[in-house]
């Protein structure tokens, strides 16, 4: 359970109605510190505690599967290949930075493997709060249940492929909602390499997406 920050108090004389004006609130649980330096409290978290480039580093070097396909497949592709196929599938540019950024948190909270997840119930919670902020960092809105719901069925299409091709898997669960489509996983990016595509990608879609909100 999330307690009550604490407020702290600096030393200093009080003003006319007796209330210190020079205090900070004291942040909830310990930080990661991310790429750019700051701090991340995964408790406690706050936009101006990280930027897209943080998170595509991060993405860009953390591998899903646990490390256990048969070639590095990162995070940061697995996000890049999930905008594609919403592309592909003719879902808004706005939906398109949702399939980007949909694994955002786990630039901090790292890509816990699903059975573990599943048996974590606080972890839904914290990531749930995590995505929140990375929203208003990206600059868009948050996602509607209808978005969540084209994000997971492509996230999922992209799991069936991953399953197939990387694991060598031929229990794809049958109860998921996916497209039934072929992605080629035989080639992809090294550690750290999907970095500048993600970016570029990202400020592609976000300059889509402000023209069509402009326009």
């Amino acid at each position: 359970m999330i307690t009550s920050p604490m407020m702290n108090f600096n030393s200093g004389c009080v003003n006319a109605e007796g209330i210190n004006p020079k205090y900070e609130q004291e942040r909830i649980g310990d930080y990661i510190q991310v790429h750019s330096g700051r701090r991340f409290y995964v408790l406690d978290p706050k936009p101006q505690d990280i930027t897209v480039n943080d998170i595509a580093h991060s993405l860009a070097n953390i591998c899903r599967f646990t490390g256990h396909g048969d070639r590095f497949y990162g995070v940061g592709e697995h996000s890049i290949l999930c905008a594609r196929v919403a592309r592909k599938l003719g879902y808004s540019t706005l939906q398109q930075l949702y399939c980007l950024m949909h694994d955002g948190s786990e630039s901090v909270v790292n890509d816990l493997a699903r059975p573990v997840k599943q048996n974590i119930p606080q972890y839904k919670e914290v990531e749930d709060r995590i995505m929140a902020v990375i929203w208003e960092v990206v600059g868009i809105p948050k996602p509607t249940e209808e978005d969540y719901k084209i994000v997971k069925k492509i996230d999922n299409t992209l799991l069936v492929n991953e399953m197939e091709q990387l694991m060598k898997r031929n229990d794809v669960p049958s109860d998921i909602d996916y497209a039934p489509m072929f992605v080629d996983l035989s080639v992809g990016y090294n550690a750290g390499e999907s970095k500048i595509p993600f970016l570029t990608m990202f400020v592609s879609l976000m300059e889509e997406y402000f023209h069509e909100v402009t326009v």
